[in-house]
């Protein structure tokens, strides 16, 4: 196992500026998440941790060593790539051990290497193919196994799944978070998929033209997004984003937020949690109030007693989506399309007003002006 820190990294081409003083720090064991659109930077950082590409500025160091000028074979990282990269003229366990043959590792050492890493990814039955006649999670899992094999003190992973269809990602992404949980290496993998993230990582960053929004563990990411930005990009559906004005009504601090009901358009008081009752200075000042759909559903009198987070409000059903599980039910609210979840049994038709709570608990402030959680 390995410690990676990260200090103050940047990477240019010319002109362009593609990291702008990158700062992460793992801990051994940790899973490190690099998630971001195309073109974030989080693959060139990738490349620049394996010693792929070069550095502009900044250290990075592995077990408080500076590996910037350390040529990549001498970092003990292995690399999972998108394509697999698999030898078309080797079978599947020379494709495994090629690297230790390179490495003048022992026959018997090697066999035994080999050995092990195809019962872990249930491929021993496949030694003797070539990579044509594999499947693609076959294929995956012999690239994941030739870098098994080097007990490496990193493991980097760039994009591996995306070349799979929607039920082998699954099952390989079940895979790896194995992997991880037999081995406790420290791993750092790269993905725009949301869903890959919030599964696989102990720890997320959130990468934007170059830069980390946040850094923080997935359950923190998803609750306590630190801007508008990460709000929006993790969660499906996404987080709503509600334009609001801060009142106070009945000495309780709350948003007050447009809304049509019954044909006519009027507003809506939702109280703030006690730990929101500390923003007095905005009273008066516009906000973005953040729900995700899942905190948004039909009304429960009986929870509302229990739960006194849960507001109430009536709303003018627009459109429905259904799930099976759920029903997706969209609204306006503060001149925006919202979406809630609602029990299908519990939905209203289009055009009829339908009796909603919100749990405020879970809700998110943002400055409209930074985009910054309040």
């Amino acid at each position: 196992m390995a410690t990676l820190t990260i200090q103050n990294v940047k990477k240019s081409y010319g002109a362009v500026d593609v990291l702008k003083g990158i700062d992460l720090e793992l801990e051994n064991g940790e899973f490190l998440v690099l998630l971001g659109p195309s073109g974030c930077g989080k693959s060139t950082l990738l490349n620049m941790i394996a010693g792929l590409d070069t550095i502009t500025d900044g250290e990075i160091l592995i077990n408080n060593k500076v590996v910037n000028d350390v040529h990549p074979k001498d970092r003990d990282i292995a690399m999972v790539f998108q394509s697999y990269a698999l030898y078309p003229n080797m079978t599947v366990e020379r494709n495994i051990g090629f690297g230790l043959e390179m490495r003048k590792v022992t026959k018997e050492d090697r066999e035994r290497r080999v050995d092990e890493a195809a019962r872990m990814l249930q491929i021993d039955h496949l030694r003797d193919r070539k990579p044509a006649q594999l499947s693609g999670g076959q294929r995956q899992r012999v690239a994941m196994g030739r870098a098994l094999v080097r007990k490496p003190e990193i493991f980097l992973f760039d994009e591996p799944l995306s070349n799979l269809d929607a039920k082998l990602r699954v099952e390989m992404r079940t895979e790896i978070k194995k992997l991880h949980q037999r081995l406790g290496t420290t791993m750092v993998y790269v993905t725009h998929d949301q869903i890959e993230a919030m599964t696989l990582a102990s720890r997320i960053a959130i990468l934007r033209e170059g830069e980390i929004q946040q850094f923080a563990s997935p359950q923190e990411v998803y609750e306590r997004p630190a801007n508008m930005y990460v709000a929006g990009f993790v969660g499906s559906p996404a987080m709503n984003f509600i334009p609001a004005t801060v009142v106070s009504e009945n000495d309780r601090l709350g948003v007050s937020i447009e809304r049509t009901a019954r044909g006519e358009r009027s507003s809506v008081f939702l109280a703030l949690p006690d730990d929101l009752q500390s923003i007095g200075e905005w009273i008066g000042r516009e906000v973005i109030l953040g729900i995700r759909p899942e905190t948004l559903t039909h009304r429960s009198d009986a929870e509302m007693t229990q739960n006194k987070r849960l507001q109430p409000f009536d709303c003018q059903v627009e459109v429905l989506e259904p799930t099976g599980a759920d029903t997706l039910t969209y609204i306006e609210l503060g001149g925006r399309e919202v979406i809630a979840r609602v029990n299908p049994y519990n939905t209203s038709n289009p055009g009829e007003t339908m009796a909603f709570m919100v749990d405020m608990g879970k809700a998110s402030l943002f400055d409209p002006k930074s985009e910054m959680r309040i």
